[in-house]
């Protein structure tokens, strides 16, 4: 956790930094979208909040990531917008945090065998390409963004086979997720 909140106060400090034309201003985005890769396709929901500043954005954001694992990413984001004309923009977008295990603790019986499941957080870090189409008067917008994200998680899980000759030992086997995937998001900011 302290990992991630020394970046997302340097981010936030550097994007309130002001010019004499324009101060920072309070902005967000919500996204929705489907995350694909080798394993399967899933729903992600994600919120980013903080500064907008002429042509960048930089804020702390948080999800809800069901990629083969239930997860919860915590992460800096910056924003940069390019070609913008009227209300419309191009913009890239990066994020880089921590994914946090939102699973319940899963236990296995198979006849005598019991296995204890234990997942630990892991990296969580992602990219996008994305295009901003503005939305009445004030400074809403519809996004719409294509990227590439990965996230990191372990399992451990230990097993104890039936023991006919004490000291039994259980067996802990250590499995490694380095999901990587490609994402399509839609979302709302102002």
């Amino acid at each position: 956790m302290k990992n991630i909140l020394l970046p997302v106060i340097i981010i936030i400090a550097l994007a309130s930094v002001s010019s004499a034309q324009q101060k920072p201003a309070f902005s967000s985005q919500t996204y929705a979208g489907m995350v694909t890769g080798e394993a399967t396709t899933d729903l992600q929901l994600q919120t980013i909040n903080g500064l907008s500043w002429k042509q960048w954005f930089a804020g702390a954001g948080v999800g809800i990531d069901w990629y083969s694992f239930r997860s919860v990413p915590l992460f800096a984001s910056v924003n940069r917008s390019f070609f913008q004309k009227g209300k419309r923009s191009l913009f890239v977008s990066g994020d880089a945090g921590v994914n946090l295990p939102w699973v319940e603790e899963r236990l296995y019986t198979l006849d005598l065998v019991y296995r204890d499941s234990d997942l630990s957080p892991g990296l969580y870090w992602a990219g996008g390409l994305g295009y901003r189409f503005g939305v009445g008067k004030a400074d809403n917008a519809l996004l719409f963004q294509v990227g590439y994200s990965y996230k990191r998680m372990q399992e451990k899980v230990t097993s104890n086979f039936p023991c006919f000759s004490p000291p039994c030992v259980p067996v802990t086997e250590t499995y490694d997720y380095r999901m990587k995937r490609i994402s399509v998001r839609v979302g709302w900011g102002f």
